[in-house]
């Protein structure tokens, strides 16, 4: 009789890169609202800037803002732990446990091949172009969880619940393979 070992903890899985200039849709709106004040007040003939708080005030706010929210968009990490596809998105984690994966039902997609696939309407997310973190609605209304980083390796999970997880990890076909093979060795078990 032989013992298999059956790895309960494994990863962090690559999550795939995004593009370098994403945080650009983050901090030049921010820039851009708040040097409107000061150029009409320039435009006007008066000084950009005074020692009033309302002149500058608004800057460290925005800027504790903007940190915040890029510390948050790099926080992206996929990894197994205890038999659960744990997602760490933004200011979201979701555990998935391997049993509530449908996963003769997954696929890889490429959102401009399938643009079917694509999440529909953020219903509490983060969201730039190019990027996606949080829950969301499908199109045919139901729900998505998403840390998707790169449109074009998308791995699309459903859920027993009706639920779908969209992920970007580095390579998404290694990843559902092993998803795959840990369902098999549980199974097995």
């Amino acid at each position: 009789m032989s013992i298999r070992h059956i790895p309960t903890a494994s990863g962090p899985f690559k999550v795939a890169a995004p593009t370098s200039s994403l945080l650009l849709w983050l901090w030049l709106p921010m820039l851009l609202v708040l040097s409107i004040n000061p150029l009409i007040q320039l435009f006007a003939g008066k000084p950009p800037f005074n020692a009033s708080f309302n002149s500058w005030g608004g800057w460290p706010v925005l800027l504790l803002v903007g940190s915040a929210l890029t510390l948050a968009y790099r926080r992206r990490e996929l990894r197994m732990e205890s038999r659960q596809l744990i997602i760490a998105a933004t200011l979201y984690t979701r555990r998935v446990p391997l049993s509530s994966m449908r996963l003769d039902r997954a696929r890889v997609v490429n959102f401009d091949e399938n643009p079917d696939f694509k999440p529909g309407m953020k219903s509490n997310g983060f969201q730039f172009p190019g990027f996606r973190a949080g829950h969301f609605r499908m199109k045919g209304g139901g729900k998505d969880f998403c840390l998707i980083t790169d449109n074009s390796r998308v791995l699309v999970l459903p859920l027993r619940d009706g639920a779908t997880v969209m992920i970007s990890p580095e390579q998404p076909r290694a990843l559902l393979d092993e998803l795959k093979q840990l369902a098999d060795n549980r199974n097995r078990a």
